[in-house]
């Protein structure tokens, strides 16, 4: 018998050792790296017509973009499903404005009412909403002989009990043009809700506050002051609104100067200090100012300034899907500010973020099994539009 010498026997197993790391070093992930976790987002845009990224950006302000009046097609719903599962990225335009119910998916949209055959003088725009499985909308009046002007909309937010809207309308007397904004429940899209009924009564309680700090049409003058018709500001509970700003989903309320007709065709939005409950909106929120977070994904992207329009984190804040100019973009997120791009889906379409709902673990499967029934879109080119 041949004896191998002790030396040998190290130096053999030493090597067997080192092939085995240097075999493993591909997949192994560094020193207290979390595994990478199932996760999904139902991303809900609006891409309207004939507008650029220029028209959109004041989102946060009182010059937010509505669509003209007319009885013509204004924009597209989209909804992005983007899931990342063991491992494997998937991003997938389907057609119309998906949410989660306790039900099942829900599809939500909307249909031009004219107040009778053929009168381009008296139409509005009615909503919608279905299991995602009916095979056609539910059925509208073709005609409603109560509709006195002409109307559009446009969703701001749609999530599973709730929608929040702008409303574009032009009429009365004086043929007068209005913006409004309203919140009603998913199960009575004809409903106005207050604040209070969805964030509940200190919401409601702070918005009265703010209403009577800037209600002037009650100020005391004196016996040689004429009041002002159009004094700011008059308010109305169910007046108000949800819409996503950069890397938040923002509640604000609407005033308008005066009373009357003339007076209400202007406005002016405050934004409602309270914090919206994960009811509307499962995602993660950012702990740093916007203005970080966009240099952080134009950095990873190489891209220019500004090119990043908007910005929604998962849950556990490991995932990032920014919006910019140039499509949807997927990061891998480590310690909060490490952002690696996993995927890309490019387009240059102006849009508006208007759903944001994420599932994760167990649920991204079922959720990817029910996103797969649903067709496809093709994403509207902006040189088409």
């Amino acid at each position: 018998m041949i004896r191998t010498p002790r030396i040998l026997v190290l130096i053999l197993v030493s090597a067997a050792i080192s092939q085995l790391w240097a075999r493993q070093a591909g997949t192994r992930k560094a020193p207290g790296t979390p595994p990478s976790a199932d996760v999904g987002l139902l991303l809900g845009l609006y891409f309207p017509k004939n507008v650029t990224w220029n028209m959109l950006q004041n989102a946060g302000g009182d010059e937010k973009w509505v669509p003209e009046i007319s009885l013509q097609p204004h924009g597209t719903y989209l909804t992005f499903w983007i899931s990342r599962r063991s491992g494997s990225m998937t991003i997938k335009p389907i057609v119309g404005l998906l949410v989660p119910r306790k039900d099942g998916f829900w599809r939500i949209g909307s249909r031009m009412v004219q107040s009778a055959p053929a009168d381009d003088d008296n139409f509005d725009e009615y909503f919608w909403a279905a299991p995602a499985g009916q095979k056609t909308p539910p059925e509208l009046p073709k005609t409603d002989a109560e509709i006195n002007g002409m109307s559009t909309r446009l969703i701001t937010y749609a999530g599973p009990e709730y929608i929040s809207y702008l409303s574009h309308r032009q009429g009365g007397a004086g043929n007068w043009e209005y913006q409004f904004t309203y919140v009603s429940p998913l199960d009575h899209l004809t409903k106005k809700l207050s604040i209070a009924q969805v964030l509940g009564a200190q919401a409601g309680a702070n918005y009265k506050k703010l209403a009577k700090s800037l209600d002037h049409m009650n100020d005391d003058l004196t016996e040689t002051q004429d009041r002002d018709p159009c004094n700011c500001c008059t308010g109305d509970e169910n007046e108000w609104g949800v819409i996503h700003v950069h890397d938040r989903w923002e509640a604000y309320a609407r005033f308008h100067p005066g009373t009357s007709s003339s007076c209400f065709q202007g406005w002016q939005d405050s934004v409602l200090q309270t914090s919206l409950p994960q009811s509307l909106w499962s995602g993660g929120r950012s702990s740093q100012p916007w203005d970080a977070s966009r240099k952080q994904v134009e950095s990873a992207l190489k891209a220019d300034n500004e090119s990043a329009q908007h910005l929604f984190l998962s849950p556990r804040q490991d995932v990032a899907v920014a919006l910019t100019t140039n499509g949807v973009v997927v990061f891998d997120v480590r310690n909060r500010t490490q952002f690696s791009v996993l995927k890309k889906d490019a387009f240059t379409a102006p849009c508006i973020p208007v759903s944001e709902q994420w599932s994760t673990g167990k649920f991204v499967a079922t959720w990817n099994a029910e996103m797969q029934k649903q067709k496809a879109a093709v994403i509207p080119q902006e040189e088409n539009r």
